[in-house]
């Protein structure tokens, strides 16, 4: 046991003193996590703005009150001009104009509203049936009340204004908020991939130390095979423990992440620590040297964290893609994590991720061993 601990030491030392390292496992990570966490975490707070152009009678101004009731845009009243600058320098989402004769639209088969819009992004596409519903609704609520004057149509609509909107009430299974836990399952993606290009980095140094001599006069040292491969090992998954720590510490001080109940993650981060070892250790057995391994290495990671949702949700790819991204871990990582820390806490999605996992780093780990040559 003795030697084993002073091999890890000796690999930790190393990794201590190598900038490169840190840079790779450390900085990096934290630096991306910051950069696209902190946007999209404005995504969700901040709303899009959509401009109102509407004169000030009281038809208007209920009109107005109407379309504020839906709160996933942020209503500005502004003048026509200011509204096409906003919209053409996309301040604004979109303009609606509310014209002064609208009542005369009424009768009409023409649009109720005007919209000014510089393009038809995605936003505005979640826009436009929320505008249609309102006109229906316009029109609607004057044909049943008949041909009534403004000041009568403008109690009307303040009638409406004032109904009490329908309630639906709902058990939420997934306790945590879902685009905050879609926020967390970014970071957890940046820290398994840069853990992956970390850990196979430190893996095929065992390529080098080959070459340079090292690795042979290990062998001719009192340490057993055993105590060697335990000792690099172990000194492997104590880096990658490192790594994610220092990321879930700082993103907890950047962004006050919850990353769910630790009794969960641990055992689950330890596990998926221990298949990107795994994983390291089959790349440094299937080629002959570090600069191959790297090659290797940034080909399947970035392919494979493609398709297993590091990136991007799988719920946005094609369902085919959904059926390849079972062969590669990183999709079953991400499924676990999103249990742990989303609180859900599913056991038979937990157990399933655990033992497809547990079978990938058994895997890798028969593939590494056996190709590793102890000479």
């Amino acid at each position: 046991m003795h030697r084993i601990w002073t091999i890890q030491l000796l690999h930790l030392k190393e990794f201590v003193k190598s900038p490169a390292a840190w840079v790779l496992m450390i900085v990096m990570p934290v630096v991306f996590s910051y950069i696209f966490g902190g946007m999209a975490m404005n995504a969700e707070t901040s709303k899009p703005i959509v401009n109102i152009v509407a004169g000030d009678d009281a038809v208007s101004i209920e009109v107005i009150e109407l379309l504020k009731q839906n709160d996933q845009y942020q209503w500005e009243k502004a003048s026509e001009a200011k509204a096409k600058k906003n919209v053409l320098e996309q301040e604004a989402i979109a303009a609606v104009v509310i014209p002064d004769n609208l009542k005369d639209k009424f009768s009409n088969d023409t649009s109720l509203f005007e919209t000014i819009i510089q393009r038809k992004s995605e936003q505005y596409l979640g826009l436009e049936p929320y505008l249609n519903g309102v006109a229906q609704l316009l029109i609607r609520s004057y044909q049943a009340t008949g041909n009534l004057d403004e000041v009568e149509f403008a109690k009307v609509l303040g009638a409406v204004n004032s109904t009490p909107q329908i309630v639906v009430n709902k058990e939420i299974i997934q306790k945590n908020n879902e685009s905050k836990a879609a926020v967390n399952l970014m970071f957890i993606g940046f820290a398994i991939m840069f853990m992956m290009f970390g850990l196979s980095g430190a893996a095929s140094e065992i390529l080098d130390e080959k070459h340079n001599g090292t690795w042979s006069r290990l062998f001719i040292s009192p340490a057993t095979k055993l105590e060697i491969s335990l000792g690099y090992l172990g000194s492997y998954f104590i880096l990658g423990w490192i790594q994610f720590g220092m990321l879930m510490l700082a993103m907890k001080l950047m962004f006050d992440i919850e990353w769910g109940n630790l009794g969960y993650l641990i055992p689950f981060a330890s596990l998926v620590i221990l298949c990107v070892v795994g994983f390291g250790l089959m790349i440094s057995g299937l080629v002959k040297t570090k600069q191959q391994a790297m090659a290797l290495s940034a080909v399947l990671i970035t392919s494979t964290c493609m398709l297993g949702g590091v990136y991007w949700s799988l719920d946005l790819v094609p369902e085919f893609m959904r059926k390849i991204s079972l062969v590669v871990p990183q999709s079953w990582a991400m499924s676990g994590f999103e249990e742990i820390i989303s609180g859900s806490l599913h056991s038979g999605t937990l157990i399933k991720d655990t033992l497809v996992l547990l079978g990938f780093t058994i895997v890798f780990f028969l593939i590494g061993l056996r190709l590793i040559k102890y000479d």
